[in-house]
Formats: C-alpha cells, sequence, structure tokens
C-alpha cells in the first residue's frame, strides 16, 4: 500500500515541477514550489526519512515563502 502511495507522490511532484517550469507568474511558481516542496517532505517521511522530511518542510519551506513575500 505505501508503494503506491509514494508512486503517486511521485507522479505528483513530476507534474508540479512541470507545472513551475511553465508558469509565467511568479507568485504561481512560488506557490507550487511550496506545494513541492510539501510533497517531496511526505515523500521522505514515507521512506522512514522523518529528520530530512522535518528540515524539508521547515527549512525549505519558509525560505520559499520569505522569498514570496519579498517578490510580491
Amino acid at each position: 500500500m505505501t508503494v503506491f502511495i509514494i508512486i503517486f507522490l511521485l507522479t505528483m511532484l513530476v507534474i508540479t515541477a512541470l507545472a513551475i517550469v511553465r508558469t509565467s507568474n511568479l507568485f504561481t511558481a512560488a506557490m507550487l514550489a511550496g506545494i513541492f516542496s510539501l510533497l517531496i517532505a511526505m515523500v521522505f517521511f514515507l521512506l522512514d526519512a522523518a529528520d530530512v522530511a522535518l528540515t524539508e518542510a521547515a527549512v525549505v519551506g519558509m525560505c520559499r515563502s520569505f522569498r514570496v513575500r519579498c517578490a510580491c
């Protein structure tokens, strides 16, 4: 069951990455990057790397949200 969830999340990661590359709006790209960060943190957590998932969610998520505030 976990394998199917991981495959689904990896598929969503690819879709989100393609959407980030294809968008022309900076705010949309920043929001999609936040979604990408959340998805990759969930993948890390499912792969039993909870410390990496927590770091991804906290540090990278905070940096991206700060970047959005500075860009807008």
